[in-house]
């Protein structure tokens, strides 16, 4: 079994991945925040949002699209330049249904509404009650439906209570700054249902007290975001309620046998003869009989396994006991056999019930066009070198600037250290109270295809870090769109320790069109107030496959005389290559751009061993006089 290619599980945001029955049938869209949003197993194995967990309550012929979006607040959900709320709601039609939970990040500047036009603070009473009603008229202007949802509470306990903050009043007494009170009034004023799941969570909470709450509920050291069983839970008690004041009655099920997250997996494109990996998650409640077994069917091409490392094969039986099964992950493994486009599901059952979690990818060849990339070094400056024909987007910084490019004293055993370009926030002040990304706050770079060519972006290396202090926490994302809608997680590292640099390495296997352009992005934010903390970068490089679009130029990119066999291989490469000059040389390099193997060959054959290094992709790159060319290298 080749081990290869971590996916990126590609969720519903927007309208990608609605769990369609029929266009026809009703849609519930969430709109909301981090604590509502969907996550990917892959990247966050201990964090889910509840409207992700949503999905396994719903029952019959209904749509479902979980919109919500980390780090945004009732303007910047409405007002952002990916244009959240105008997808949305350029897509309701009568008889949908528009599910509204902000206050976590309104309240980031204190009960007060940010001044900056991006900023994400509110104050309850004014910003934040307008931007609900605007989502509701424009809701019913559409003929949707609209239910304003309070926030989850935080874990924020004093004694055996839950604190007026961790409830979302940010002031002592019950009004001035209250974001419950302000979505109610709201409610009460336009008619709207309403959904107290701040008094649900709360009453929850308290009833497992504080240490039991969070070992439960929330992400470890985590306050506000939740763990798969949290948010379950949380789930369960807004389906609960909705179904005691007659919301969605006949489209809701309160006690689902199966849990299974998520609902779809989009493996993206995958080489042939590699594979591409994830994993579900699946939980039992209330089986009957109390003991047994559920089984995981895949279809062709795709495998499971309930080890990341273990046999894989096309079924897998998960043995449950007392009537349930806690959270368990299985792993499943897509390996395309032929360029083409795989679309089918996996099937989990149990008794008489079975629940399908789609599936679906792309093979590719990996003997068509050639290799390119962009780097970045930003040991001394921004520019970049570029490996033809592709090209680079420059970099760009949006509410952070280029501090300064210097020396850092922590590598990865092995690399040499060198100088790191320093990044701050606008005015080098952090705000506190940020729990998550500010969309208006990122580094840029990008790549694109020429003209006549497209590409797969399948490699992406660099090193990151902090300077200054502990508390640097930052996400990259990629994203095809301009106003980068749709984003894909590459990294959420909120563990960092100071001056010291990490490799980082995806292999994304993004398909990039003539039309397109690949953009990465880096979100920093900082646990508290604070000033002189810098997100560090280096060496960063964006690998690609180049492929003509014309016929008539399709060879222009091949290294016709360059073969290297087996490929992908367990470390061993045979190489052919009818050599010119007296100093023909190989090296290889690895994802981030670190030189691993360089040797001298002669004759036209010559064996590369790559048995001692780890598996992943390595770029060839040989040099014959005035003659350079480059290949990828699969070890597996």
């Amino acid at each position: 079994m080749k081990k290869l290619f971590k996916t990126l599980l590609i969720f519903t945001i927007a309208f990608i991945g609605m769990s369609a029955k029929s266009a026809s049938d009703p849609t519930i869209y969430f709109i909301g925040d981090s604590t509502m949003a969907d996550y990917d197993p892959a990247v966050y194995p201990n964090q889910r949002g509840w409207g992700q967990m949503f999905r396994n309550f719903l029952t019959g012929n209904i749509n479902f699209v979980n919109a919500a979006r980390n780090g945004r607040s009732s303007r910047t959900f409405y007002c952002g330049a990916d244009s959240l709320w105008a997808n949305v709601r350029s897509a309701l039609k009568p008889g949908d249904y528009v599910f509204i939970q902000f206050a976590h990040n309104d309240e980031k500047y204190g009960g007060l509404s940010d001044p900056a036009t991006t900023g994400t603070g509110t104050a309850p009473w004014v910003d934040y009650q307008d931007y609900l009603r605007h989502y509701v008229k424009e809701s019913r202007a559409k003929g949707a439906t609209p239910i304003l949802v309070s926030s989850i509470v935080r874990c924020y306990f004093a004694g055996d209570t839950i604190t007026h903050s961790g409830r979302h009043n940010l002031a002592a007494d019950d009004s001035t700054l209250n974001y419950v009170r302000a979505m109610k009034a709201v409610a009460r004023q336009l008619t709207v249902p309403f959904v107290d799941h701040t008094a649900l969570t709360r009453k929850y909470a308290e009833s497992l007290g504080a240490t039991n709450a969070a070992s439960t509920i929330y992400v470890p050291g985590d306050n506000t975001h939740l763990n798969p069983t949290g948010a379950t839970l949380y789930a369960q008690l807004a389906v609960q309620e909705m179904l005691n004041q007659n919301i969605l009655t006949g489209y809701l099920n309160a006690s689902p046998n199966l849990i299974i997250t998520p609902s779809a997996i989009d493996f993206g494109t995958s080489y042939v003869s590699a594979f591409s990996a994830s994993k579900i998650s699946v939980s039992g409640l209330s089986l009957s009989p109390s003991s047994g077994n559920i089984t995981v069917n895949a279809p062709d091409c795709f495998l499971v396994g309930l080890s990341s490392s273990g046999t894989f094969t096309s079924s897998a039986q998960l043995p449950y006991s007392g009537g349930n099964l806690s959270a368990t992950d299985v792993f499943v493994h897509f390996q395309p056999t032929a360029e083409k486009t795989y679309n089918d599901s996996i099937s989990i059952s149990y008794g008489s019930t079975t629940k399908k979690v789609s599936v679906k990818g792309i093979g590719l060849s990996m003997t068509n066009g050639v290799r390119a990339s962009v780097n970045y070094p930003l040991i001394s400056n921004a520019t970049q070198t570029v490996s033809v024909p592709i090209t680079s987007v420059d970099e760009s910084w949006t509410g952070m600037i280029l501090k300064n490019y210097t020396s850092i004293t922590t590598w990865p055993t092995g690399v040499t250290a060198t100088n790191v370009q320093r990044n701050d926030i606008v005015g080098g002040t952090w705000p506190s109270g940020d729990i998550d990304i500010n969309s208006s706050r990122y580094i840029q770079f990008g790549v694109k295809p020429n003209a006549g060519t497209s590409l797969t972006i399948d490699s992406i290396g660099l090193y990151a870090g902090a300077a200054g202090g502990n508390g640097m926490k930052y996400r990259v994302l990629y994203s095809k769109s301009e106003n980068f809608s749709n984003p894909v997680t590459l990294e959420d590292k909120t563990t960092n320790t100071s001056n010291t640099m990490v490799a980082l390495s995806y292999k994304p296997m993004v398909q990039v069109a003539e039309s397109e352009v690949f953009y990465i992005r880096f979100y920093p934010w900082y646990s508290g107030s604070a000033t002189s903390k810098y997100l560090c970068l280096s060496n960063l490089t964006i690998s690609s496959r180049v492929t003509n679009n014309t016929a008539s130029g399709v060879n222009q990119f091949q290294n016709e005389k360059l073969k290297v066999w087996p490929n992908p291989s367990n470390g061993i490469f045979n190489l052919s290559y009818p050599v010119v000059s007296n100093s023909c040389y190989v090296e290889i390099y690895n994802q981030v751009g670190l030189r691993v193997y360089k040797i001298i060959i002669g004759g036209n054959n010559r064996s590369i061993d790559l048995s001692g290094m780890s598996d992943g992709v390595y770029i060839l790159k040989l040099i014959d006089g005035q003659q350079t060319k480059k290949c990828l290298l699969i070890k597996d």
